[in-house]
């Protein structure tokens, strides 16, 4: 078995990008078009309210029952939106590089049996991620329960002690489980729990590759969005407008089709959908490159993906 190089495997995804330019596009103009879709979805199910939860804490509790009753509908049909969104795009990079040979033609973009596990993976994670925090909660409350009785001092001391190792657990486990989706999608099966057994031994070296992958898109990112935001003000103050308006490009207005259609906003998706296309893969090559690396010769593959934590 070959050593995880958290160096190589957190740029893999940026050179991925660069060796296959006409895939990258596909997916941007993929991305593009889950805009238009997302948009049209917000605008005519609640426009700006749904974007906007923060006045509900300005709310009586009757008016917030309103509120989540109207804004509602929205989530519930952009939330399956985003599941989906979210499979097809991670499938379509483990795609490229498990299967290449699969759905070339679309950029390795499809809906079928492999997306479907990705979200069924993903709901399961939620729910799991629920019942553990309500757990830990259970735990903290009983602790801090215990803890009051020494003064309040001793109860701030172990809740803070308490949220550090619940964060720490979090991470751990988190990073532990961080290759069933690839898991599930290479062997054609639900797999929840044997990325535990495939990543005994590399906490450290995972959260370093993912840490420089995720600190690399964020850089990448907020240089973007500089050079985005010089070349818009640019553009606005060309056409007559006031470099107050630019700010208005990153937030859209919802309210209806004539409010948000606009030639800045357009630029403004396909620079978003161009940098979407190429995140996917940067966050999540990693993973491929660290499944590659810890799967074990053929002759030991058997108990790979088994559901246990021994």
């Amino acid at each position: 078995m070959t050593t995880l190089s958290p160096g190589d495997a957190a740029f893999e995804g940026f050179r991925l990008t660069r060796e296959y330019p006409r895939v990258t596009m596909i997916w941007a103009i993929f991305h593009l078009l889950v805009s238009f879709v997302t948009a049209t979805a917000l605008i005519m199910l609640g426009g700006d309210a749904v974007l906007q939860p923060e006045s509900a804490a300005e709310m009586s509790p009757a008016e917030l029952a309103v509120f989540m009753r109207d804004i509602a509908p929205a989530y519930l049909i952009l939330a399956p939106i985003g599941l989906v969104v979210m499979s097809v795009a991670a499938a379509a990079v483990y795609r490229l590089q498990l299967r290449p040979e699969e759905a070339a033609p679309s950029g390795h973009l499809r809906f079928g049996a492999d997306e479907v596990r990705l979200i069924i993976l993903t709901v399961i994670y939620y729910l799991l991620t629920i019942g553990g925090v309500l757990a830990l909660s259970l735990v903290a409350a009983i602790a801090a329960g215990v803890a009051s009785m020494a003064g309040q001092g001793a109860m701030a001391m172990v809740g803070g002690g308490m949220m550090l190792f619940f964060a720490g657990l979090w991470l751990f486990v988190l990073v532990r489980l961080s290759l069933a989706p690839v898991l599930t999608f290479d062997q054609r099966r639900l797999v929840v729990f044997g990325s535990w057994a495939l990543t005994r031994g590399h906490f450290w070296r995972l959260l370093g590759t993912y840490a420089l992958a995720l600190v690399t898109v964020l850089v990448v990112s907020l240089l973007a969005m500089v050079i985005f935001a010089a070349l818009a003000g640019i553009v606005t103050v060309a056409a007559g407008g006031g470099l107050d308006q630019v700010g208005e490009v990153f937030q859209p207005d919802f309210s209806s089709f004539g409010a948000y259609i606009s030639a800045q906003t357009l630029l403004y998706l396909i620079f978003n959908a161009g940098l979407t296309a190429i995140f996917y893969p940067a966050v999540l090559t990693p993973q491929v490159v660290a499944y590659l690396t810890f799967l074990p010769a053929p002759a030991e593959q058997v108990a790979v993906g088994s559901d246990d934590f021994v």
